[in-house]
């Protein structure tokens, strides 16, 4: 026994004594249904589009202070680094 997907329809069965037609399966398409499943999911759990912006400013804004900090510090350490080499060939 094959197993189907239950939202698919079998293939209608042949008449007898009709013409063979040879066994290429048809081209498969892409069911839009899910398409839609992951956006309806997330509209489950994101109550409106203003949360998503806040979200999304945030974590906006803590890549941008993340960046600063980074070349705060870079800028620190390769200055110490700089001051230290100043200091020991003199």
């Amino acid at each position: 026994m094959k197993m189907r997907a239950f939202w698919r329809t079998p293939a209608p069965a042949q008449q007898p004594g009709s013409p063979k037609t040879p066994d290429v399966p048809p081209a498969r398409r892409r069911d839009p249904a899910w398409i839609e499943v992951p956006l309806t999911v997330l509209s489950w759990f994101l109550p409106g589009s203003a949360v998503v912006v806040a979200a999304i400013g945030q974590f906006a804004l803590a890549l941008v202070l993340l960046a600063v900090a980074a070349g705060v510090w870079l800028r620190l350490w390769r200055g110490r680094k700089r001051w230290r080499n100043r200091t020991n060939t003199s």
